[in-house]
């Protein structure tokens, strides 16, 4: 007996090989689709890491998002799928050895290098994406997020099976490893769903004490105050007197624990071949001005001119090099803000010169 598809599934079968086909050729590593359930395990776990702390310093990661991104269709009545996106990128380094910068350069997180900034970048092929798929489906609506808006995007990408999530709380694809940024599309055609990955990391647990600040509690838990992206990008402020030592060179983000992967050794993209680095001392000595004209539209745009001013010195301080001495001296003494004049004092002692 022959079975014969309705039209609506052949459309429907036909708009989601097209979704494939168009994401491929704007350059997204992978393209799958889920429904719009709830999430209530990620909601969960999200309410209990508020509870306990462990997201203490980003008020916009409130209970009230959490609820609100668990459940897309209170928002949504029109949405009938949820379309799930990764975007590659290159590593800084060959995953599992050891990047060396040059003395007095400070480390960068890979995705930072992308140009333009990742949050227009996607935002720019997401519309791409859904243009090409309105010219078949021109009544359909549709909602993005990526990373700031109020949805579970790697909940959302982890569900539709692009990748699980490891024990570094990263999504690990199947296409480029966990060096991928992630964005996902509310759409009002209903499409097949994909169904989630069943692989994991297994007894692998490399990456737990290669963070050097212990934010990596235990498998899939992450204290976020104590992990350094957090603290060179999200924190304002001082940075914890006891964490500065344990930061290392790190200007802006942290990549270690996806260095540490052994999953990374074989998926990840092509690495850079040098890690993206700044000068820490000209950048210490930026005015406003300056760092506009160095930063506007990138990632490490992010921080503002104190905040990456603060990650700096305390790079400089972690680097041992006496010859950061005497732009240190200068941002201890006249630098505008006061926790950038702190963190240089703080700096000068540990070089022995304070």
């Amino acid at each position: 007996m022959v079975t014969v598809q309705s039209s609506k599934a052949m459309d429907a079968a036909g708009l989601k090989r097209l979704l494939g086909e168009e994401a491929a050729r704007l350059g997204f590593a992978a393209a799958r689709v889920t429904d719009l359930a709830p999430f209530t395990t990620t909601r969960r776990r999200a309410l209990a890491a508020v509870g306990e702390g462990r997201m203490a310093g980003m008020p916009w990661f409130s209970p009230e998002r959490i609820e609100s991104a668990a459940d897309l269709r209170r928002r949504f009545s029109w949405g009938r799928s949820i379309i799930a996106l990764a975007w590659p990128y290159s590593p800084a380094v060959s995953p599992r050895r050891p990047a060396e910068t040059a003395p007095g350069k400070g480390r960068v997180a890979a995705y930072a290098t992308l140009d333009p900034e990742y949050h227009a970048l996607l935002g720019e092929r997401c519309d791409r994406l859904v243009a090409a798929l309105r010219a078949t489906d021109p009544a359909l609506r549709a909602k993005r997020f990526i990373d700031h808006g109020w949805a579970f995007d790697r909940a959302i990408a982890e569900r539709a099976g692009i990748g699980f999530c490891g024990k570094n709380t990263q999504l690990i694809t199947r296409t480029a490893g966990s060096y991928v940024l992630l964005a996902s599309i509310v759409v009002s055609a209903e499409m097949p769903a994909d169904q989630p990955s069943r692989k994991a990391c297994g007894t692998c647990r490399e990456c737990l004490p290669a963070c050097p600040t212990g934010a990596l509690l235990a498998p899939g838990v992450i204290d976020a105050p104590r992990c350094i992206s957090y603290l060179t990008i999200e924190h304002r402020g001082p940075i914890p007197l006891e964490l500065r030592p344990l930061m290392g060179t790190w200007a802006f983000g942290c990549d270690l624990c996806q260095e540490a992967c052994p999953i990374n050794e074989r998926l990840a993209p092509t690495p850079l071949g040098e890690p993206p680095s700044l000068d820490l001392a000209s950048c210490l000595e930026l005015d406003d001005a300056g760092f506009e004209r160095q930063f506007a539209g990138t990632s490490i745009h992010r921080t503002g001119r104190a905040g990456l001013a603060r990650n700096c010195a305390i790079a400089l301080g972690n680097a041992g090099d006496a010859a950061a001495v005497p732009v240190l001296q200068r941002a201890a003494a006249a630098d505008p803000d006061p926790v950038v004049r702190e963190a240089a004092l703080w700096a000068l002692d540990r070089l022995g010169a304070g």
